[in-house]
């Protein structure tokens, strides 16, 4: 991924058999993971090379995770996950719409110029076709979720006046659009490149949602 690539010094410097916390030392799994996943494919990767790279035995990583599918799962969980509190497009507890628009646009935003995020899209993308039952579960469980409740509240909002209607009731999924276009970018382009586009299209996403969805 250009100079999107994934690098962890952090991990390589902690010492072996280090008595970590659980959360700790998932997230430096996870991180092994993504890097063997990038670079060799779910199909290649092996458990040994995550938990080397992860400074683990087998027996510690297995402690964690018990297989390859359990730790792509948890990648699509911890990466994956929208960061937005939907309930702020309620407009019921004193915020403005300028205010739900800037926090919704900054989590956005926010995770996706996180390049761990970049690189787990990607793999997504790659191996979908290799995995169906996991991103098919990640879909129900977190995105259909997230998006059913969005799309409710908005419609709601709506209702009493607070948001136009517009095509964001139809489907909630078009609020985040133009961010997912911007994380296409950063995966084919360089980073100046990419830089450029992702906050051109933030300035005009939030242009966007101001213009569809004042009332």
């Amino acid at each position: 991924m250009s100079n999107f690539a994934l690098s962890y010094p952090a991990i390589n410097s902690i010492r072996k058999h280090r008595r970590l916390p659980s959360d700790v030392r998932i997230e430096q799994i996870l991180r092994a993971a993504l890097v063997e996943f990038s670079q060799h494919g779910f199909s290649s990767a092996r458990m040994e090379d995550i938990a080397q790279r992860a400074e683990l035995s087998k027996g510690g990583l297995y402690a964690h995770f018990k297989s390859k599918e359990s730790i792509f799962e948890a990648l699509l969980l911890k990466r994956l996950t929208p960061s937005f509190n939907n309930q702020q497009w309620a407009l019921t507890g004193g915020e403005s719409l300028n205010e739900a628009i800037k926090s919704f646009i900054d989590h956005l935003y926010g995770q996706l110029s996180d390049p761990d995020v970049i690189a787990t899209l990607k793999l997504l993308l790659t191996e979908s076709r290799r995995i169906p039952h996991l991103v098919d579960f990640w879909r129900r469980e977190i995105i259909d979720k997230y998006l059913a409740e969005q799309q409710a509240i908005l419609k709601a909002a709506a209702n009493n006046g607070h948001l136009r209607h517009s095509a964001f009731l139809d489907d909630a999924a078009l609020l985040m659009a133009p961010a997912l276009y911007g994380a296409v970018w950063q995966m084919i382009f360089d980073e100046t490149t990419a830089t450029a586009t992702v906050d051109s299209l933030r300035h005009a996403h939030t242009r966007m949602l101001h213009e569809l969805l004042a009332p």
